[in-house]
């Protein structure tokens, strides 16, 4: 068991910093100085090691931004920290959806389903607590939040994607969609933690390379 996870998390590095496409099972098995019959013995073919090692990208993401909420406790600041994460990490999960869409198609459907499952329990979540908690008005819907806030995010990925001249960063495109549009649902008490945290979480929003 402590091989397989060795080699998922090994491998899951290899795929994020190099790409999907230009990592080779006989670069795991090189990087891991193990025989590539092993591999194929633990996980049959690349597409499930794939699937494993991007899904352990996945949840890795959950335990840290956990971690980074440990000792808060406001709801809506939770729901902002946790927020910040994501977006550091858009131009990589942008990245990685993009050429498993086109060279893995299979592996894409199974973690598309697995990141739409935990980010749609997760902002429900919040959304929930921070109504319960006076922050956000009672009729925040949070089904229509959660369909907003990723379509927005998907059309700034696309949008950015398709406009290879514009000079805004998609980290600062996505930073203010997102905060103003949180903004826009918060009562007086919620409007204060926004204006608290926004320097605080997103004013020098750091690249996945500096987190």
């Amino acid at each position: 068991m402590i091989q397989r996870e060795n080699i998922i998390e090994c491998a899951s590095r290899m795929f994020v910093t190099q790409g999907v496409k230009a990592v080779r099972m006989d670069d795991i098995a090189q990087e891991l100085s193990m025989s590539k019959r092993t591999l194929y013995e633990l996980f049959g073919d690349k597409e499930e090691l794939l699937y494993q090692s991007l899904l352990h990208f996945l949840i890795e993401g959950q335990r840290r931004r956990n971690e980074q909420c440990g000792n808060v406790e406001n709801s809506l600041e939770v729901m902002l920290l946790c927020l910040r994460d994501m977006i550091a990490y858009a131009p990589v999960s942008s990245r990685l959806r993009t050429n498993l869409k086109r060279f893995y198609p299979s592996v894409f459907e199974r973690l598309e389903n697995d990141a739409h499952a935990n980010s749609v329990s997760d902002l429900r979540r919040w959304v929930k607590e921070c109504v319960a908690s006076g922050y956000f008005t009672a009729t925040a819907d949070s089904e229509l939040v959660i369909r907003v806030l990723q379509d927005s995010v998907q059309g700034i990925m696309l949008a950015d994607k398709l406009d290879t001249a514009d000079t805004v960063h998609m980290v600062s495109k996505i930073t203010y969609a997102i905060v103003i549009f949180i903004r826009g649902l918060c009562t007086v008490s919620g409007i204060e933690v926004i204006d608290r945290c926004f320097d605080k979480y997103f004013g020098n929003i750091p690249s996945i390379d500096t987190l």
